[in-house]
């Protein structure tokens, strides 16, 4: 069993204080084992910054495609 959280820095707060309550309380969480970070939440910002770069690009070809689909 673990947690998985996104990348908030609350999250990390919340997982330090879950780490010392489990401590204090004689639990063991290793939260190098147990603490996940949502790998769409990671995907989808890495995503969204590539697209901010390429906004430009991305714009251009899409009135290529436009021009190209109207030629023929």
């Amino acid at each position: 069993m673990g947690i998985m959280t996104d990348n908030a820095t609350n999250n990390d707060t919340f997982i330090d204080s879950l780490t010392y309550w489990m401590e204090d309380n004689f639990i063991s969480f290793d939260t190098t084992e147990k603490h996940f970070r949502c790998f769409a939440h990671v995907l989808n910002l890495s995503v969204q910054k590539a697209l901010k770069k390429l906004d430009g690009r991305l714009k251009k070809i899409l009135l290529l495609i436009v021009f190209i689909i109207f030629i023929y």
